[in-house]
């Protein structure tokens, strides 16, 4: 007898990413960590990144706006640039590592002005800085 075939790898289901965009309109890339003032995205793989990009592959016509947020520590003007780059080093990530063609992505940045939650705890600020994945445009 044969050995059974070695199980496929646990992967995040790109149906679930599709019908989580299309629904809400905007998808919080969870797994990406961000330090307070930073902008370095970690080596780490990322589910999120790799769903976004299958999902992109299927759709060459979609594009999405990468939108980074902050907690609240400084300025609203320095907040809003440093988001700014945070959505930037996820686009780079997507198009280097990923392969996503360069049209198909923007990168934008709010700041502290969309919280998930308050600012008053440590966990809740680490909430805040995210970016998220917004649905610009689909194919009519």
């Amino acid at each position: 007898l044969a050995p059974p075939p070695p199980a496929p790898p646990v992967q995040a289901p790109v149906g679930g990413f599709a019908a989580r965009i299309e629904a809400k309109g905007a998808v919080v890339l969870d797994d990406l960590v961000f330090d307070s003032g930073a902008a370095t995205l970690g080596t780490a793989e990322s589910a999120s990144l790799e769903a976004l990009a299958d999902y992109l592959s299927t759709r060459p016509e979609t594009r999405i706006a990468l939108v980074g947020h902050t907690d609240n520590d400084g300025s609203l003007a320095g907040n809003i640039a440093l988001s700014q780059r945070r959505a930037a080093a996820v686009r780079q990530r997507l198009i280097a590592e990923y392969g996503v063609a360069p049209a198909q992505l923007s990168a934008e940045g709010a700041g502290w002005l969309a919280p998930r939650t308050a600012n008053l705890t440590p966990e809740g600020r680490e909430q805040n800085r995210r970016v998220e994945a917004v649905l610009a445009s689909t194919p009519r």
